[in-house]
């Protein structure tokens, strides 16, 4: 769920070529085309926030659903934690991966590194997505088991855990970042970056990431089951 490109399930595939894997998002503007996915992998439209098709009720043996905390309210995160169990066939598990990006700090990784733009822009997005940021992590093993998930289970680690791969989560983390920046900067949202300003800060922030900052923030991964 919030399958985006879809390359999670691309990749997974190539570990579970006989399995079955439907990838949904609520749009369909970064899914590649139909050619370029695995035989057994299909993307489609789906609005977890709505009711899902009686068609897609107690079908699934696990969902997989990550990184959408930008795009919930705090209203919304009980629902649709009601409609992803619906999907849920008897026994079959939810398993969420969610950040608190509320922490989120840039941090020098060796002597001489750089790091003021990967910060500016780090903090301008936690300041403008706080009130998100401070949903989902916190909350959702309590509103699984409300909804009748058993066994909930949750694991936090820090993202700069593994050393080796610091760079290139902090780019990946980055380009979400600008992405985010250029949207609300084309809206003229209150404190966003001027558009003018953001292609030398996108450039600088990179830069700083390839001379050794790198950012550290909690994963939180749930996991449930439905009853069987």
């Amino acid at each position: 769920m919030g399958t985006g490109t879809g390359i999670f399930l691309s990749e997974l595939s190539n570990s579970y070529p006989k399995a079955t894997l439907h990838g949904f998002d609520i749009s369909g503007d970064l899914f590649p085309p139909v050619e370029n996915l695995p035989s057994n992998v299909t993307l489609s439209l789906m609005d977890i926030k709505e009711t899902p098709p009686l068609e897609a009720c107690n079908r699934y043996d696990i969902i997989h659903v990550r990184l959408i905390s930008a795009a919930m309210n705090p209203e919304d995160w009980e629902p649709v934690v009601y409609n992803l169990q619906k999907l849920l066939k008897p026994g079959g598990a939810l398993q969420w991966e969610e950040c608190n990006f509320a922490q989120g700090r840039h941090y020098r990784g060796k002597a001489g590194c750089t790091i003021s733009a990967a910060k500016s822009v780090g903090d301008a997005m936690r300041y403008g997505l706080k009130e998100k940021f401070a949903y989902g992590w916190s909350t959702l093993p309590e509103i699984m088991r409300s909804a009748g998930l058993i066994d909930v289970e949750e694991d936090i680690v820090s993202s700069d855990r593994v050393v080796e791969t610091r760079e290139s989560l902090s780019t990946n983390g980055m380009v979400a970042v600008f992405q985010w920046a250029k949207n609300v900067s084309a809206r003229g949202m209150l404190g966003s970056i001027p558009a003018h300003d953001l292609t030398g800060f996108e450039e600088q922030a990179f830069k700083d990431i390839k001379s050794g900052c790198y950012v550290r923030f909690d994963i939180h991964i749930i996991l449930g089951f439905k009853s069987k």
